[in-house]
């Protein structure tokens, strides 16, 4: 068990600093906040708090909590991301919405609120690694193996 909790380890640094030193752009803070302080000088007040619009897509929630204008908002620059919107097809149609159909172009956040597990039984990993007990993650990858 020891080693296959070893070699999880290895591989998820692994993954985490490929990640983090993979698509290094040269990009001084000077420039950065320039980028931003022009983007924000040519939004509206409208697609300003639209960023901070992050409604539910429906494909993972149950209840009337569904919306079927999301492509729509993209398009307004009324959103800034969505929620619960289940499919790489269906993510990327949205994405491509945001980034090549909406007046300034800027990507979306994309998430699912699925704290308590996504089509398991189990919490997602994130979950087990706020419970500090390493025990019960190890149980868990027992099972899963």
């Amino acid at each position: 068990m020891k080693t296959c909790w070893d070699f999880l380890m290895i591989f998820f640094i692994g993954i985490l600093r490929e990640a983090c030193t993979a698509h290094h752009i040269d990009v001084t803070d000077e420039q950065m906040n320039q980028f931003v302080s022009d983007l924000m000088d040519h939004m509206t007040l409208c697609e300003k708090i639209g960023q901070l619009n992050l409604p539910s897509g429906g494909d993972i929630t149950t209840g009337t909590v569904k919306n079927g204008e999301l492509s729509e908002m993209i398009r307004k620059q009324e959103i800034g991301g969505f929620f619960n919107v289940k499919g790489i097809d269906k993510i990327y149609e949205l994405q491509r919405l945001a980034v090549e159909e909406s007046r300034l172009k800027i990507p979306l956040l994309v998430g699912a609120d699925v704290i308590h597990g996504y089509e398991t039984i189990f919490p997602i990993p994130l979950a087990l690694s706020c419970s500090w007990d390493t025990l019960a993650v190890e149980k868990w990858l027992a099972y899963l193996l």
